[in-house]
């Protein structure tokens, strides 16, 4: 199509999708709503393209459904593709190994690695995703990880410590 598709909406369509852009089930039925809001006050694609931060092939589509099937273009539709590989059940898993921590599974450390994390996650569910993932993951959840900073505060003889300090002060002031 060469030409721009006209996007023309009646009172009640337009309350529709500004109430659908207020309130959506999904961030994509509001993005959607948007551009059919912006697109019937004459918005150019490429504004409604920053503003949403759809393509303009998306746009487009947007408005070809419009066209088609009204309101009920805003719809989610079957997306087809490869199940997700994580599931309510790894989640989980995953919030319970991080609330409560490795000692309450069974190991002898402390604090949680993401590869000993990883490793427990498979055992338990018979999932396994690269590091990288399992950390997106957590960050989702609402979970910080940090890598445990590793002291011999707490293990040192203190006394010996207090003593090497001296000479080393000594030594830069060069006593």
């Amino acid at each position: 199509m060469s030409g721009r598709i006209e996007v023309k909406l009646g009172t009640w369509q337009r309350r529709r999708l500004q109430e659908i852009r207020d309130n959506p089930q999904t961030p994509r039925i509001s993005k959607r709503a948007v551009c059919l809001l912006l697109s019937a006050d004459g918005a150019s694609t490429n504004l409604i393209c920053q503003v949403t931060g759809l393509s303009g092939d998306a746009v487009t589509d947007i408005r070809r459904r419009w066209q088609r099937r009204g309101i009920a273009s805003l719809r989610e539709m079957f997306r087809p593709g490869r199940p997700p590989k994580i599931t309510a059940q790894y989640r989980k898993q995953l919030r319970k190994a991080l609330r409560d921590g490795p000692l309450s599974c069974g190991y002898v450390f402390t604090t949680w690695s993401i590869a000993r994390l990883n490793t427990y996650l498979q055992n338990t569910t018979g999932i396994r995703i690269c590091n990288d993932w399992l950390r997106q993951l957590i960050h989702a959840e609402g979970f910080v990880y940090r890598r445990p900073k590793y002291t011999l505060k707490g293990k040192r003889n203190k006394k010996a410590f207090r003593k090497a300090q001296k000479s080393l002060s000594r030594l830069k002031k060069g006593l």
